[in-house]
């Protein structure tokens, strides 16, 4: 089940976190190892209503995301002409998966919910970034058909952003 997160999810979150900290290290990427996403940062997603959980049968979260309506400051570094998809987009930002749960499908369940969460507010173009070396990530975005858009920048360093048109979509 996918829920919005609570305050009560805070802990096991930040597990998560740590997990995903711990596998983009080992993958050699210095995404995430400054400790970010921090307590803060979950904290402001909580009371925003943009953190979501999936949780398993025993209601314990084994996923994360921040799905966001409201637009990215980033993406508007990369020119309206470059995107694919209009100008209203949801986004998703620090997805992440426990440790003991990779490769199970969480993170496409996650992406599949945000597909649905834009359709229900009318938006139908889905926009992402993420680093280079996150090989994982990249190769779901390219499993889901999300199409190469171009470089950002963060304080943390460059992002390969994405996006993908959930009216022809026939993946999310």
């Amino acid at each position: 089940m996918i829920r919005q997160a609570t305050t009560y999810d805070i802990d096991r979150i930040l597990s998560i976190v740590g997990d995903a900290q711990l596998s983009l290290r080992d993958l050699g990427i210095d995404q995430w190892q400054d400790g970010y996403p921090s307590r803060s940062v979950i904290e402001s997603d909580i009371e925003r209503g943009i953190g979501y959980v999936l949780t398993d049968s025993d209601n314990e979260a084994i996923g994360y995301a921040a799905i966001v309506l409201t637009g990215e400051e980033a993406y508007l570094q990369i020119e309206d002409d470059m995107w694919h998809t209009p100008h209203d987009y949801v986004v998703v930002h620090r997805l992440c998966v426990a440790g003991g749960t990779r490769r199970r499908g969480v993170a496409m369940e996650l992406m599949h919910h945000a597909a649905n969460v834009a359709r229900g507010g009318d938006i139908h173009a889905f926009r992402i970034d993420t680093h280079r070396g996150n090989v994982r990530m990249l190769a779901m975005l390219e499993k889901l058909g999300f199409a190469y858009v171009g470089i950002i920048h963060y304080a943390s360093g460059e992002r390969l952003a994405y996006d993908l048109n959930l009216r022809i979509s026939k993946t999310l």
